[in-house]
């Protein structure tokens, strides 16, 4: 191979670990983000089962909501 090669070679495998580090960056970045969100809305479903828990709804339509946020609790592990 001719050095114009060589360096063509290695240009192209510079640019893929290039490519492949920020790939890994934005991938981290986002899932940090996600966590924080995850965090965010687990103070919320919290806020809501608890409140559900001391003071059970009466209406069919009250008792689904407050099922449901029940599995969300569970669905986003937060503290019981």
């Amino acid at each position: 191979m001719t050095a114009r090669g060589w360096r063509a070679l290695v240009v192209v495998l510079l640019t893929a670990v290039v490519a492949l580090a920020v790939a890994v960056l934005v991938a981290a970045r986002a899932l940090r983000a996600a966590e924080v969100a995850q965090q965010r809305s687990c103070g919320v479903v919290v806020a809501l089962d608890s409140a559900y828990r001391s003071a059970p709804p009466q209406t069919p339509a009250g008792r689904e909501v407050a099922a449901q946020i029940a599995d969300l609790r569970r669905a986003y592990d937060c503290p019981a």
